[in-house]
């Protein structure tokens, strides 16, 4: 039995796939952490209510000019993010990109698995 699994979250529509029996499709393992990576990535900072500490603290970086931020303010923002994922043993690459309202992420990280994940999200 896989100690890390959950429902399959397509990545592009947001929507639960179903099998060919009609089943929601589950993910085991390393595939979980990266979505969950993902999902947390993609979510507000007390944005789910019914976990307000899991998220993103955007409000702390968007809406505010850059000159007006930390130097690293908007990396030390996302890294917390991933963090809250216990199976993210290091970020490798992080890359942030804000221009207007929006906020774009390309990352690489290892797991304590060994395995990599990357990544690509815009809030």
């Amino acid at each position: 039995m896989e100690r890390n699994k959950t429902i399959r979250i397509d990545p592009e529509t947001m929507d639960i796939p179903l099998d060919a029996e009609g089943n929601m499709e589950l993910i085991y393992g390393d595939e979980t952490t990266a979505q969950c990576v993902r999902l947390t990535l993609l979510t507000w900072l007390k944005g789910f209510p019914l976990d307000e500490t899991h998220g993103t603290d955007y409000e702390r970086v968007l809406g505010r000019k850059r000159a007006d931020l930390e130097d690293d303010e908007v990396d030390e923002v996302i890294r917390d993010a991933v963090f809250q994922e216990g199976d993210v043993a290091q970020i490798d690459a992080l890359e942030t990109d804000k221009s207007g309202r929006s906020l774009s992420v390309g990352l690489t990280a290892t797991l304590y698995s060994g395995r990599q994940i990357s990544m690509e999200v815009t809030a």
